[in-house]
């Protein structure tokens, strides 16, 4: 599948959809090498058919919402 004949879902561009499948596509990459699974079909169509799916859950962070929170909150987790 191209990704030039590609039809997004309503309000999906091509571009969002080929970033989440590339980040996708890395985590099914490690997930791979970890396990020593392997998959039906090249990793990134693989990838490409989760996201239009829906199978592959993603959203958007408001970065206002992360100016608002307090200092304590933004930062780092410490390990103990």
């Amino acid at each position: 599948m191209k990704l030039s004949a590609l039809v997004p879902p309503p309000g999906k561009s091509k571009y969002e959809l080929s970033i989440v499948a590339a980040r996708e596509a890395r985590r099914l990459n490690e997930w791979i090498r970890r396990s020593g699974e392997t998959l039906h079909g090249k990793v990134t169509a693989v990838a490409l058919e989760r996201v239009l799916h829906d199978d592959v859950p993603y959203y958007y962070e408001d970065p206002m919402a992360l100016l608002a929170q307090p200092a304590e909150a933004v930062a780092e987790p410490t390990l103990e």
